[in-house]
This record gives C-alpha cells, structure tokens and sequence, in this order.
C-alpha cells in the first residue's frame, strides 16, 4: 500500500520515514507491505502544495516526482492553516486558501485511485505561540495571539473543506484541544524549541489518529 503525506512543516517534520506512522502501520497490519512518502515542504503554501501534485521539485538536495506519479492509494492532504494563515482572517485569504484545496481535491480524484484523507495538525497555544522563534523574541504577546487565532481559522476551514467534500477527517486540532481541557497540558503536543510545530508526542498522536482512520476505512470498505 502506497501512502503519501501531503504538507508543510507541520509534516516534514513527520521524518522522511515517517517513523511513527510507520511503527502503527506495522502493529495494525504487519502482513502488508506498506510504502511511505513524505512530501512535507517546510514553509509553503497549500498553493504550492497543489503544483507539486503534477510537477516534479527538489527539496533538501533530493528529487522527487510529481506526486500523482507514484500512483498512491492513500493521500493525507495536511491544512497548510500555518502557512496561509499568514493571510490572515479576510475573505481574499479564506477564498484563496479553499479554491487551492479544492484544486488538489478534484486532481487527486481525476489522476489517481487515492482514498483522500484530511489531516488537520495541532492546535496553537495563544500564550506562547512563537515564543521562542528569534524574530519574534520581542513581539507583544497581544500580537503573537492574534496570530494564532488567524492559524485556528485556516485550521478550521480545512475542516469544513474537507466536510463539503464528504472526505475522512484526522482532525488533530480538535483532538489537542480536547486532551488540553481534560488536563493533559496544550504544551505536550508543541516543540517548545518554537511554539509552532508538533512535538514528538504531537506527531505520535497525529500518526495514531491517522493509521484509526484509516483501519476504520478500510473496514467499511470490506463490509460494503
């Protein structure tokens, strides 16, 4: 089975092996050969996202072919929400940040058998979103939340892209945000080396709740 992870940072930073999402893999599965690609680009947009679905790039020193090339059988298409989010909460940004998403939709379903599955990644702290990166060592606190808050509405909009689209949802905002109101702390799950991207732990929850999606799509599939 060939699956692909469509991203930024956010899933660049997953590793080229996509240590975690392949160990839950293996342990729900161990008898099927399972192919990872990640084709996580950090800082870029979901634009950019969308032309490498049919064109080739490189990235770290390495080539990779159009993503449609490999012939996936899954697709997890992460928001891009931290990126575009820099558009902030307007409605050129939020109509843009759809029509691009839409655009990979209807050209992953039109070139390739892949089951498309949406993976909405962690939720931002407000307090301390990037509170360690250098450039922002002195930006207002005030600031730094509005920032966040602009992220949240780009996370949520690719929820509700992927809903008007009847397609799986791995919502990891949701998930986090849940988890912080029962007491497991927003921090667990954010590289405090930023404030920005997911921890180890973010990423073991991210690939867990991917590998629950899928095993429950499957299963549909084989009773249908």
């Amino acid at each position: 089975m060939k699956i692909v992870l469509l991203g930024d940072s956010m899933t660049e930073g997953a590793g080229k092996d996509c240590k975690y999402l392949r160990e839950y893999l293996y342990a729900w599965n161990p008898s099927t050969d399972f192919e990872l690609f990640n084709y996580g680009v950090g800082g870029t947009r979901v634009g950019y996202g969308l032309w490498r679905l049919t064109n080739s790039y490189e990235f770290n020193g390495e080539k990779y072919c159009p993503l449609v090339e490999l012939d996936p059988d899954v697709v997890f298409v992460e928001s891009f929400a931290y990126n575009n989010g820099s558009d902030g909460n307007f409605p050129g940004g939020l109509d843009h940040f759809r029509a691009m998403h839409q655009s990979i939709i209807d050209t992953l379903k039109s070139k390739t058998k892949a089951q498309i599955i949406y993976c909405i990644t962690i939720a931002p702290d407000h307090e301390r979103f990037l509170e360690s990166v250098p450039n922002f060592i002195y930006t207002p606190v005030s600031i730094r939340r509005r920032m966040a808050l602009d992220r949240e509405v780009y996370l949520k909009e690719a929820v509700k892209i992927a809903g008007f689209n009847q397609l799986p949802v791995v919502n990891v905002y949701t998930e986090t945000l849940k988890l912080a109101k029962n007491g497991t702390p927003l921090s667990t799950f954010i590289d405090p080396a930023d404030w920005i991207h997911p921890s180890a732990e973010g990423h073991k929850l991210a690939a867990g709740m991917m590998v629950e999606t899928l095993t429950k799509l499957l299963k549909i599939r084989k009773n249908s």
